[in-house]
């Protein structure tokens, strides 16, 4: 009991002290921000604060029992991913992630799946393109992958297609995000260290809460490679390079996204 009761009083300590620095690193943020619009800090700068705290938040929030700073803290990192200037929608749009951060942080209880995944959804989108040229689709696809050239080819093609992408580097990880936040498609590579694509979408098909979340497997190997016998019914193939845009529509008509 008398250890339980020490482990308890830890936890909680653990939890106050990373509220506390929680709330100095956000003001970090919005000192940032507020040193731009007077013009004491340059667009750089803030650029860098900005990504580098949202990467401590990122890793911070679940060890500390806030999975949903995680969360959010990882689609700031994607909304800044190759952010170099902050216009005006930048500035209406990056303190949405903070206050939405703070909002947690300062919450009794965090919040539930099912609330987690509207915040989660609510959060700005940048789009690298005129949205006027594309319809805007309430789509959300998760793309899992460690390469940094196919999760710029893959998302480019995915935004052309008005989608929402998040991408994860980590294959371990994103069974975390697609528990808490589930997509409405997900594509992983097939070749990952820790967990392959294949493995990682059979793990997901045997949770209730993602079973249902359409698939496809992000190889460059040939439709009759016998690894590709492997894959489970119902799971799409998109392979790299030349069949790589055809494959992918013909995903989005398979799982009815498009």
């Amino acid at each position: 009991m008398a250890k339980g009761k020490l482990t308890e009083d830890l936890e909680a300590q653990l939890r106050v002290e990373f509220v506390d620095d929680a709330r100095d690193r956000l003001q970090t943020m919005y000192d940032a921000l507020d040193g731009f619009a007077n013009g004491a800090r340059s667009a750089v700068d803030v650029i860098g604060v900005l990504r580098l705290e949202a990467h401590n938040f990122k890793g911070m929030g679940t060890s500390f029992g806030f999975p949903t700073v995680s969360l959010i803290a990882h689609r700031l990192e994607d909304y800044l991913s190759g952010v170099t200037r902050l216009d005006p929608r930048e500035r209406v749009d990056l303190p949405v992630f903070l206050d939405r951060i703070a909002e947690v942080v300062d919450r009794a209880e965090q919040p539930a799946i099912g609330e987690t995944n509207q915040i989660i959804r609510a959060l700005p989108v940048r789009y690298r393109f005129d949205v006027t040229d594309v319809e805007i689709r309430n789509v959300e696809v998760m793309l899992v992958t460690p390469s940094k050239v196919v999760a710029k080819k893959v998302g480019n093609e995915l935004a052309a297609c008005g989608f929402r992408t998040v991408t994860v580097n980590d294959p371990i990880e994103s069974i975390s995000h697609a528990v808490r936040v589930p997509p409405d498609m997900l594509i992983a590579s097939m070749v990952m260290d820790g967990l392959s694509g294949l493995d990682l979408i059979r793990g997901l098909r045997a949770m209730s809460v993602t079973k249902e979340v359409p698939a496809a497997l992000l190889t460059s190997m040939s439709l009759d490679n016998p690894a590709l016998k492997e894959i489970p019914p119902g799971v799409a193939v998109i392979r790299v390079g030349e069949h790589f845009g055809d494959d992918l529509a013909a995903a989005v008509t398979r799982f009815n996204l498009g």
